[in-house]
């Protein structure tokens, strides 16, 4: 099957955005203990579209291949990090205080791609939102600094978490997924432009 670039942009876009609703249903459904295992097999699935369908867009080059990379990258990064949470979190936390050091570890290991993930999100927002900055018409272009500045936070917020670990998990993250809405935007944005911008 040949995946045109509108047509990486439409999946993409929408796993991106069942990945945003996920990050929000995990913070904030408060149910039982299978809720995690089932966000975290979801997103494994979306993360795992992501990284393939982006790559065909990458690897075929052009002005926003970066872009392109950039969310293959994230979707690698948090499908490692969706992996470490389905199979390592249950057996370690039902093992005790034994091996709580080695827990923290595991759990220190899969924040770390966390944050790795959404600094590649805040990249892929930089480029889209300075593809749409370029483009004619004030909509457009105030569009695409927003996406831009989101991306940005992103990525700033979350090389700072990289560095200084889980006291920044929720404002990287939050930045991360601010910039993730944004960026799933500007991909069903860009293909309606009319050029060859997008691919």
């Amino acid at each position: 099957m040949d995946i045109t670039a509108r047509n990486s942009a439409m999946i993409v876009a929408g796993a991106i955005i069942v990945s945003v609703v996920t990050q929000i249903a995990y913070l904030t459904i408060k149910g039982p203990v299978v809720t995690a295992p089932m966000i975290w097999g979801t997103e494994a699935v979306v993360f795992l579209a992501i990284g393939l369908v982006a790559l065909v867009p990458a690897l075929r080059g052009g002005p926003h291949a970066p872009g392109w990379a950039a969310l293959a990258l994230f979707g690698v990064f948090n499908l490692v990090q969706a992996g470490i949470g389905l199979t390592m979190f249950g057996p370690l936390g039902e093992a005790g205080d034994a091996l709580a050091p080695a827990m923290e570890a595991i759990l220190a290991g899969a924040f770390f791609f966390f944050f790795t993930g959404k600094a590649a999100m805040g990249i892929a927002g930089l480029v889209f939102g300075l593809a749409l900055l370029g483009k004619p018409g004030a909509v457009l272009k105030t569009f695409g600094a927003l996406t831009a500045l989101a991306g940005l936070a992103a990525l700033l917020t979350n090389l700072a978490a990289m560095m200084l670990g889980r006291d920044l998990a929720m404002l990287a993250g939050g930045a991360g997924t601010a910039a993730a809405a944004f960026v799933a935007a500007a991909l069903l944005i860009l293909p309606q432009t009319g050029t060859a911008a997008h691919r």
